[in-house]
């Protein structure tokens, strides 16, 4: 068995490396696989979104012991996506800041309401342009179908720091309990947005409480459980 202790990961698209989230050994049989999870620091966002990862950790085989580094591939692209997500997040919120501040459990004749929050800063030179369905949930009015953004058009100009709520009736895609019940990103809306002329998108999450509700709002409106 390979033993690997400290490991870290470094990559320019971020301010500090990336270290173990649980800082203990990693025992590895001959022929096996294991998993270990790191937690990303924060975006470094004056460099390109494209970039590579190198790891680094500290081994042990028998009575020998070293430090290895390596190139760490990134096969799904994820930190390239995830990296303009996070640093088009960091440049809308010098204009405003952006939350889903309030769900109410049947109003609007389906799942419920969603309140969007915009408090602008006054910076301005940013524009929120519509919001995207989830794997869970569309808009009602808006449509159901996966492609159907419900546009929200709310302009943020410079010297403007009235607070707006924007009100999103949810309406879900799906009622099987399996769907409902084992749901991750099902209240994670990827939202279209355009900060200093550049258009990009970003993705606004509820709250764990909220979460909570509009799952269970679902599963009352499906009837599932029932």
């Amino acid at each position: 068995p390979l033993s690997v202790d400290a490991l870290s990961v470094a990559d320019p698209r971020f301010e500090t490396d990336a270290d173990r989230v649980l800082q203990r050994t990693s025992v590895i049989a001959p022929g096996s696989t294991v998993g270990i999870r790191i937690q990303l620091p924060r975006p470094a966002c004056d460099v390109p979104d494209d970039g590579a990862s190198t790891v680094e950790f500290a081994w042990r085989l028998d009575e020998r012991s070293g430090i290895a580094r390596a190139d760490l591939p990134d096969a799904l692209e994820f930190l390239l996506a995830m990296h303009a997500r996070e640093c088009v997040a960091d440049a809308l919120g010098d204009a405003a800041a952006a939350s889903f501040t309030h769900f109410e459990p049947g109003a609007g004749g389906g799942v419920g309401i969603l309140t969007l929050g915009v408090l602008p800063t006054g910076a301005g030179g940013a524009r929120i342009e519509a919001i995207r369905p989830t794997n869970l949930l569309g808009f009602g009015d808006a449509g159901t179908g996966p492609d159907a953004a419900l546009p929200l058009q709310i302009e943020l100009p410079a010297g403007d720091t009235a607070r707006r709520e924007v009100n999103i009736v949810l309406e879900p895609f799906r009622c099987d309990a399996h769907a409902v019940q084992e749901d991750k990103r099902g209240t994670i809306f990827t939202t279209d947005v355009t900060v200093g002329g550049e258009n990009g998108q970003i993705e606004l999450a509820a709250p764990p409480d909220m979460r909570a509700e509009i799952l269970n709002a679902v599963a009352d409106y499906c009837g599932v459980g029932s």
